[in-house]
């Protein structure tokens, strides 16, 4: 059986404003949660802010995991132990990760 081969594709448009194919292809894997391998971001809709957070490197045709916590929650309180599993770790670093929060859910909202 042959080895496996990771295969590089250029993205024809960044999955974010302000950067390039080139600065997603040279970014690092999916680190641990508690390491700083994610970026925060606030989408203004017209229903509210959206808050949005990106683990791991978006590049090539990888994967990703879009997430939506329950009622009540925010990504912290109703993923972190899933993602953060021993056992998921080798299959979350081939994945990006999309936590999007309701509006009025995200850590630090105001009551």
């Amino acid at each position: 059986m042959a080895g496996l081969q990771e295969l590089r594709f250029p993205e024809e448009k960044p999955l974010l404003r302000g950067q390039d194919a080139t600065e997603l292809e040279s970014s690092d894997a999916f680190l641990l949660a508690a390491d700083t391998d994610w970026k925060e971001h606030d989408i203004e809709t017209p229903y509210g802010l959206l808050h949005v957070v990106i683990r791991g490197s978006p590049k090539g045709n990888r994967p990703a995991i879009l997430t939506y916590h329950d009622v009540g929650l925010n990504h912290k309180l109703c993923f972190n132990t899933f993602f953060n599993f021993e056992d998921m770790q080798e299959i979350t670093k081939h994945f990006v990760v999309c936590h999007v929060d309701a509006p009025g859910q995200q850590v630090g909202a105001s009551q």
